[in-house]
């Protein structure tokens, strides 16, 4: 299990579309109803399918759009780019550019060790 980190660009031609001629691609709540819904969208890197992400939602303490996403063990490194596939398959579907990130995604100081802190002089 990883973090996906969503690419803005990609995400913010999610919206865009809504103001096209043509059939937008399927709307990206914001912020995310978890209790709505449980949506699971394809990973792929280049041809291959690689995982699936879910649990997506807007991270106002980060700016950004993350999902949880169980994927290959070989794609599994930070910093490796993978893509979401969004939309509904038969519809107009987007791929959306994603950073793997580790899972929890915010750092938990509170298993900081706290011998290592500075003691006050």
């Amino acid at each position: 299990m990883v973090t996906l980190v969503w690419n803005r660009d990609d995400v913010l031609a999610i919206y865009a579309s809504l103001f096209e001629k043509e059939d937008p691609f399927r709307y990206m709540e914001m912020p995310h109803n978890i209790l709505g819904c449980l949506f699971a969208d394809k990973v792929a890197a280049g041809a291959d399918l690689i995982g699936i992400s879910t649990s997506r939602c807007y991270s106002y303490y980060f700016r950004e759009m993350l999902s949880l996403c169980s994927i290959d063990l070989k794609w599994s490194a930070s910093d490796t780019e993978v893509s979401v596939i969004w939309g509904r398959p038969g519809g107009r579907q987007k791929l959306i550019r994603a950073r793997v990130a580790p899972a929890p995604y915010k750092r938990d100081n509170r298993r900081i060790d706290v011998r290592q802190l500075r003691q006050p002089s």
